[in-house]
C-alpha cells in the first residue's frame, strides 16, 4: 500500500520542542498496563502515596515480578473501573495529587555507562516497569520480554513510525535521539548483543548525526517510508538484507533479534541511565477539534479530559477518539481515558471527518487477500473463526504468519475486524 506518511513531509520539522503537561489533580492509574499482565494494586483507599512508589505488582515468582509506580505523590481514593486505551475495561487506582515531587523538577543525575554493569541494567529495566511499545498492538513487559529471549544476536531499534497516521516515535527521535543512542548502549551491553542497528527514515533530518556514531557495531538501516507495512521486523530485515550495510558485516538480522522502537528506548534511558521509574511519556496529540498539534511529557493516568482543558479546550466537538494511530490503533468513545505506557497518540476528529464504521456482512470481494503483505486469506479466517467452523489445523495455523499490520482492515468495504480476529488466532497458536 502507497503511503502518505506525514514523516516524509515537512511536519516533523515544523515541531521546534516538547515540553511537560501540566499536573492533574488526580490520576486514574490502570492497572492493565502491558499486552497479557494484570496488576494486583498494593495500596488501598487512604493510603499516602509518594512520587515513584510501587503501587502495584503482578507476577508470582521473583524471577517474573513486575511493578506499576504512581506518577504523582498523594493521596489514593479509590480503586474502582475504567476503560483502558484499548477498549478493554480494567480497575484502576485514583490518586488525588499532594505533597512534594521526588522526580519532576528535581536535577537528573546520569550514571556512566562504562559503569553500569548488564546485571543492573536489566534489573532496572524490570524494577522500572518499562514497556516494549515496538508492536503498539501487545505491548510487552520489556524486562521479561528479554528473559525469555533465545539466540538473539542484534538490539534494532525503529527510529520513525510503523503506523503512517502518527509521528511520536520520529518525534521522540528529533528530541531526544542523544538519550536513545545512549540506552541503546546500555541495553546493548546487558544483552550481550553483537551489533546495533537503528532503522532510520531516508528523509530524516539529522542524518549526520548517525553518520558520526557508526562504528564497528553500530550501523544505520536507511528505510523508504514511502509504501506501508514499513515498519515490522519482516520489512526491516528485509531492507538489511538488501543494504550495503549486508555487505560489510558478517552479523544477520532475524525475528529473534531484539527490535524496539524510539519511545521504549528513551524510557530505558530514564530507567537505568536516570533511575526513574516509568510514570510518564511524551504524547503527541492532533486532530481537527484542537488549536495546535503538540508533544507533551504526560504523566501516566493522566485522563484525556485534563489533556484536553491544558490544549485551550475543543474548538470542535470530537466525534471519534483514535489512540495511537489509523491503522495501528484503536477508538475511544470517552475522555475519561486514562494515558497509560503503551499510548504513543491521540487524535481527535470532529463529525465532518468521521466515516461511516458500520460493519456489513462479507462481500467476498477478496480485497483484503491482495492487500495482505504475507499472503494469507483473511476474510476465510476471519469467516471461519466467527462461525465456529471447522478449518484444517495448517491453514488456521497461517494466521502465525500474520504481521498484524491491519491492511485488510483498511480495505474491507464490509469494515470486519479482519486483523483483530487474525491476532486472537494467533495468539491460541504461539500459546500452545
Amino acid at each position: 500500500m502507497k503511503s502518505n506518511n506525514p514523516v516524509v513531509s515537512t511536519i516533523v520539522k515544523n515541531y521546534t520542542n516538547t515540553q511537560n503537561a501540566f499536573l492533574s489533580k488526580e490520576v486514574l492509574i490502570s492497572l492493565s498496563q502491558e499486552y497479557g499482565i494484570t496488576y494486583k494494586s498494593l495500596v488501598k483507599a487512604g493510603d499516602i502515596v509518594k512520587e515513584g512508589e510501587i503501587i502495584a505488582k503482578a507476577g508470582d515468582s521473583l524471577d517474573e515480578t513486575t511493578y506499576i509506580h504512581s506518577p504523582l505523590p498523594g493521596k489514593v481514593l479509590d480503586i474502582l473501573p475504567c476503560y483502558c486505551p484499548n477498549g478493554k475495561q480494567n480497575f484502576a487506582i485514583k490518586i488525588q495529587f499532594g505533597g512534594s515531587l521526588s522526580f519532576l523538577g528535581k536535577k537528573t543525575k546520569e550514571s556512566q555507562l562504562e559503569a553500569l554493569p548488564p546485571a543492573f541494567i536489566l534489573t532496572s529495566i524490570i524494577d522500572n516497569g518499562v514497556v516494549n511499545t515496538f508492536k503498539i498492538a501487545k505491548p510487552l513487559n520489556l524486562g521479561l520480554e528479554i528473559k525469555k529471549l533465545k539466540n538473539c544476536k542484534n538490539l534494532v531499534v525503529r527510529m520513525y513510525d510503523e503506523d503512517p497516521f502518527r509521528i511520536t516515535d520520529s518525534l521522540v527521535t528529533k528530541f531526544y535521539i542523544e538519550e536513545i543512542t545512549k540506552a541503546a548502549k546500555a541495553l546493548a551491553k546487558a544483552i550481550k548483543a553483537d551489533g546495533i542497528f537503528f532503522a532510520i527514515d531516508q528523509k530524516f533530518e539529522n542524518k549526520e548525526y548517525f553518520e558520526n556514531i557508526k562504528s564497528e557495531n553500530i550501523h544505520i538501516l536507511e528505510m523508504n517510508l514511502k509504501r506501508y507495512p514499513c515498519g515490522t521486523p519482516r520489512e526491516i530485515i528485509s531492507n538489511f538484507n538488501r543494504s550495503l550495510a549486508k555487505k560489510y558485516t558478517e552479523l544477520t538480522l532475524t525475528n529473534k533479534d531484539l527490535f524496539l522502537d524510539a519511545s521504549t528506548m528513551y524510557e530505558v534511558y530514564k530507567a537505568v541511565i536516570c533511575s526513574i521509574p516509568s510514570i510518564s511519556k511524551p504524547v503527541h496529540f492532533s486532530g481537527n477539534c484542537l488549536r495546535a498539534s503538540c508533544l507533551l511529557n504526560v504523566k501516566i493516568g493522566s485522563t484525556l479530559k485534563d489533556i484536553v482543558a491544558q490544549l485551550g479546550g475543543f474548538i470542535k466537538n470530537p466525534q471519534l477518539i483514535i489512540i495511537n494511530g489509523s491503522i495501528c490503533g484503536s477508538a475511544v468513545q470517552s475522555l475519561d481515558v486514562p494515558i497509560t505506557k503503551y499510548v504513543k497518540s491521540v487524535e481527535f476528529i470532529s463529525k465532518i471527518n468521521k466515516k461511516n464504521s458500520q460493519i456489513y456482512s462479507c462481500i467476498n470481494c477478496g480485497n483484503c487477500r491482495f492487500a495482505c503483505p504475507v499472503h494469507l486469506s483473511p476474510d476465510i479466517l476471519y469467516t471461519n473463526t466467527i462461525n465456529f467452523k471447522f478449518m484444517p489445523e495448517n491453514f488456521a495455523a497461517s494466521s502465525i504468519a500474520c504481521i498484524e499490520c491491519g491492511l485488510c482492515n483498511t480495505v474491507c468495504p464490509a469494515r470486519l475486524p479482519l486483523s483483530q480476529t487474525i491476532s486472537l488466532l494467533k495468539d491460541k497458536f504461539t500459546k500452545e
